[in-house]
């Protein structure tokens, strides 16, 4: 996807957006520059990209914050549906004011696992043009020049909306945030352990990838603690922040990679659900970048509980950060284990 992207990107006018959703990160790893704008709902992705590119922009895709038009657009798609329909509706208000007779278009990038073909076909209809979806290796590329006679929105499930759901306990939620509308199974095994390790009143508690914040709502039932809750994804910090304000539960939602922007030897506990997912492909480092920062901001002797797919080998992994790590559970495909130094 990198180098299909990167060809794109380089005869871009400089009028141009770059939607860059977690698929992006590896372009700008290497070192990429790009003269136009990048909007993205990973933090890393965002900050990232400071410096490399005209404007950076860090939101759940709220596209009224660029306050201008664009000729084009250009978007690897996400793993979300809901968000690639989102953009996709939204696009054509950020071309519409393109000069007539050279239309904007919106450009989505894909493998063949993206759903790109099934998105060409809906933006092609959303802008009123004929579908067109050319295959570069085993990646695809489908152009969308912008026609007023743009047919109707597609289903984005209300993206921009966080609403309350049964299922989540009074929690809210909304789409772009991975298991948004249910309660995780790894999440809900770990959160039946919080009763034989709750820290003390007043014990400073960080959630590292809080996701709509379960978690902390969970353990907030058993005590008076100070949590931090922290994620890269816009939309997870939207829906966390929201249930915070709603249950009262005292402490700071902020956006991070992993932790890393967290002050070291503060934490008092920290729990964590990682992902193990870069976009479409699954990423281990990811675990490992967990690992070492929980290492760093638990005070001396704290403990972190973690919960993991069981393929994960987290013990082999968390052996290089930590001298104690216990299996509490294994149960329903996922491990929880206490970890401590």
């Amino acid at each position: 996807m990198a180098t299909l992207l990167s060809q794109e990107l380089q005869v871009a006018p400089r009028d141009t957006l770059w939607i860059a959703d977690e698929n992006s990160k590896s372009l700008l790893m290497q070192g990429f520059t790009f003269a136009g704008d990048l909007l993205s709902n990973r933090w890393d992705v965002a900050k990232l990209a400071e410096g490399k590119v005209g404007r950076s922009f860090f939101n759940d895709f709220a596209f009224e914050v660029l306050e201008r038009s664009y000729r084009r657009i250009v978007y690897p798609v996400s793993k979300e549906k809901a968000v690639v329909h989102h953009v996709i509706n939204r696009a054509p208000h950020l071309l519409e004011e393109v000069e007539s007779g050279n239309p904007g278009e919106l450009v989505l990038l894909g493998g063949k696992q993206s759903g790109i073909k099934s998105y060409a076909t809906k933006a092609a209809q959303r802008f009123g043009c004929a579908k067109q979806l050319q295959k570069h290796g085993t990646e695809y590329i489908s152009c969308n020049p912008l026609h007023r006679s743009g047919g109707e929105a597609v289903d984005d499930q209300n993206y921009t909306q966080l609403r309350p759901l049964e299922e989540l306990h009074g929690l809210h939620s909304k789409p772009g945030l991975f298991g948004w509308n249910k309660i995780d199974r790894g999440s809900a095994l770990l959160a039946r352990h919080f009763a034989e390790l709750t820290p003390s009143d007043g014990a400073c508690v960080v959630d590292l990838g809080c996701g709509y914040g379960y978690l902390c709502a969970q353990l907030a039932q058993q005590g008076h603690f100070h949590f931090t809750a922290t994620d890269n994804n816009a939309a997870a910090l939207l829906a966390c922040s929201k249930n915070f304000r709603e249950l009262g539960i005292k402490g700071v939602v902020v956006p991070s990679n992993a932790g890393a922007e967290l002050t070291s030897g503060t934490a008092d506990l920290i729990i964590c659900n990682p992902p193990f997912h870069q976009g479409f492909q699954v990423e281990g480092e990811l675990t490992d970048r967990f690992l070492s920062q929980t290492a760093r901001l638990l005070k001396p002797g704290a403990p972190a509980l973690f919960v993991v797919n069981a393929f994960i080998p987290l013990p082999r992994k968390a052996g290089e950060y930590f001298s104690e790590v216990h299996l509490l559970a294994k149960e329903n495909g996922f491990c929880v284990y206490k970890l401590s130094t």
